[in-house]
């Protein structure tokens, strides 16, 4: 059996020896560790610095924002907001005001909630939705709300052609035919699916609009064919198919008062 005893004292002396050497700044070589580990913490933190923003500059920025909104309103439909859509949206400006999309959702609204012939349209919920939403959230959504009623999506899936048998993951959930700039179909499939989570959106599955006749040119569409393209390529030796799900996509009641009182 191997005598723990040298092996436990030389551990002891060792955990009583590091507070020294960490507070003695004069040792050459922990000075030098701290300040190498000082300048990485403080380069990965410091694009922080610049996003939150302190209460004279979000001021500035609500001021000049609600300026411009509000100054064709009259002065007799003007009101003081309610604290539980203005507190935690100046907080929530504190760290997204440098983002514009979010920035400029967050002072309509604000805007919005003071004027007596829209605060209908406002809702405290509307603040915490904003919260979750990241720019792309945004804009999808706002690209959805240009058109009316039902909007035509399909559900496709990259597979062994008269097999039924599908690769996970190959396609995405949700293709509508157009994506975001800097932003791929699986990336809007996504932020499709996080919008019905929040609320503003309704996916039906294997649910065909009238008229549906785009449901064709959807699953013809070059970006499914590049993802087919690219499989096949993977597996020259099987034959291999898109199919797809007929679906309908449309921004229900929530989501045209979310739009109202936000875009």
């Amino acid at each position: 059996m191997i005598d723990s005893g040298p092996i436990n004292k030389i551990a002891d002396e060792v955990s009583n020896l590091a507070p020294k050497v960490y507070d003695d700044l004069a040792q050459p070589v922990a000075r030098e560790i701290g300040q190498v580990a000082g300048r990485t913490i403080k380069a990965l933190l410091a694009p922080l610095r610049g996003m939150l923003w302190g209460w004279e500059r979000i001021e500035q920025v609500v001021t000049e924002g609600l300026e411009k909104r509000l100054k064709d309103i009259p002065e007799e439909q003007r009101k003081a907001p309610e604290p539980e859509i203005a507190i935690p949206l100046m907080q929530a400006l504190g760290y997204t005001a440098q983002n514009e999309t979010l920035r400029e959702m967050y002072l309509n609204l604000l805007a919005n909630s003071m004027d007596t012939a829209k605060e209908k349209d406002v809702h405290p919920s509307f603040v915490e939705m904003i919260k979750q939403m990241s720019s792309l959230d945004a804009k999808v959504f706002e690209k959805l709300t240009t058109v009316e009623g039902y909007q035509q999506v399909v559900n496709p899936n990259i597979g062994l052609k008269g097999e039924g048998k599908f690769f996970p993951d190959a396609a995405p959930e949700w293709f509508i035919g157009w994506t975001v700039p800097n932003h791929d179909v699986f990336e809007v499939s996504a932020s499709l699916i996080r919008l019905s989570k929040f609320g503003i959106i309704d996916l039906l599955l294997e649910k065909i609009a009238v008229g549906g006749t785009n449901y064709e040119a959807l699953r013809n569409h070059s970006d499914l064919i590049n993802l087919l393209n690219a499989f096949q390529q993977k597996y020259p030796s099987i034959q291999l198919e898109i199919t797809t799900i007929d679906s309908v996509v449309f921004v229900n009641e929530y989501g045209k008062q979310f739009k109202k009182a936000c875009l």
